[in-house]
């Protein structure tokens, strides 16, 4: 079984990301902090994902540095910029995100929101949008199934060439789908007891490890090199 962090490691992560954000960091900080960032996905075995991660970025410094002191039209310069740089500011905590939606199971998030006594009314919506957005991509992908198998053409392709169809088949189920399946996932949250004032418990038993807590110094590498001057 792959390891994966603990849910208290991830927010702390988020945190660190946040924290470079507002940092006046160089581009050897920034890179350090991307691959401190990057490195769970593999721990995680989920070489795929970081992979593309490792590649996006790459291309950001690429364009960045090679592409952009070269170009001097400005419909290429301002575009190639906001990519290159504006969204390369973001990418640490989308790196965080993705790890948390992707490998940390909400029965762990809404375990942990129990053990810090969160309210009631954050809980329950929390446990709703994080199961609505698989529910949807699954849906999506029934969509796209079912239009393939009536020979109905689907892609990029099929959306410039005839762009109303395909908001109609696949927006607009989408849409109908929407509202069933947020009261679905409510009814199941509210059936589980989420909502119940009394103390609860979990059958999800969190614990920090050895790799968390190591970890969790490592990712503070970065600030303490920008505070502390270094680079």
């Amino acid at each position: 079984m792959a390891f994966h962090f603990d849910p208290r490691t991830v927010l702390f992560l988020l945190l660190i990301s946040q924290i470079i954000l507002f940092l006046d960091i160089s581009i050897f900080i920034e890179v350090i902090t991307v691959i401190i960032l990057v490195v769970p996905f593999f721990i995680s075995k989920q070489f795929k994902w970081g992979l593309r991660i490792g590649i996006v970025y790459s291309l950001q410094l690429f364009i960045a540095f090679i592409i952009l002191p070269n170009i001097n039209n400005a419909v290429l310069l301002y575009p190639l910029s906001m990519v290159a740089n504006g969204f390369r500011e973001l990418i640490p905590g989308m790196i965080v995100g993705i790890y948390a939606i992707k490998l940390t199971h909400s029965g762990e998030w809404i375990s942990l929101f129990k053990k810090w006594h969160f309210p009631k009314f954050f809980i329950v919506p929390f446990s709703v949008i994080f199961r609505f957005f698989p529910t949807a991509r699954e849906d999506y992908r029934q969509i796209r199934n079912a239009m393939a198998f009536r020979g109905i053409e689907r892609g990029p392709v099929a959306f410039i060439k005839q762009p109303i169809q395909t908001f109609e088949f696949i927006l607009i189920p989408l849409l109908m789908n929407a509202s069933q399946v947020a009261q679905d996932l409510t009814i199941s949250a509210l059936t589980k007891g989420l909502s119940i004032p009394e103390k609860q418990t979990s059958i999800i038993n969190l614990r920090m490890t050895k790799i968390d807590f190591i970890y969790m110094v490592i990712a503070l590498v970065p600030i303490i090199i920008c505070l502390g001057g270094l680079f």
